[in-house]
């Protein structure tokens, strides 16, 4: 699923570490008596679980190739990492096809997201995917497949 902007995401992410570190708690206070207690110990911790096995989870980090929103993914990435979850892929989006940059204002930013993508690479050590800027916004599954068949793997 689609989360919201890198803070949000790993807050979001966290909620399962939070409430499973305070069912331990309440646990260790009330002697680990509580049937419902171990139950939903145990449903969260399975959430954890889920998140940290690759097998069953897929983290990719989709960034616009600029500085701030490379530093900002990448550590969200640390951050993933430390808590146990690997982030897998990178996308870059809204990457400005060379075939548009009929002016010297996108041959310039072309030419720096170029520069951006030789960093993503070299950064993060992950597949990366490029999806180019589009004509529309992209919305829906349907939308959202057909962008995907037009990926320019890196």
């Amino acid at each position: 699923f689609d989360t919201a902007p890198t803070g949000h995401t790993l807050r979001l992410l966290d909620l399962p570490f939070d409430y499973a570190r305070q069912m331990e708690i309440m646990a260790d206070a009330s002697s680990g008596s509580s049937i419902t207690g171990k139950i939903t110990k145990e449903r969260f911790s399975n959430i954890i679980n889920m998140l940290r096995d690759s097998t069953k989870t897929v983290f990719t980090l989709v960034l616009y190739p600029e500085s701030t929103p490379i530093e900002e993914s990448y550590r969200a990435m640390i951050d993933l990492k430390n808590a146990g979850v690997e982030t897998q892929f990178v996308i870059a989006n809204m990457v400005l096809p060379e075939d548009v940059c009929t002016n010297n204002f996108f041959r310039n930013r072309r030419s720096m997201q170029m520069k951006y993508l030789s960093e993503i690479s070299d950064k993060f050590k992950l597949p990366v995917a490029v999806y180019p800027l589009m004509e529309e916004e992209i919305t829906g599954v349907e939308h959202l497949r057909a962008v995907s068949m037009r990926v320019e793997p890196q």
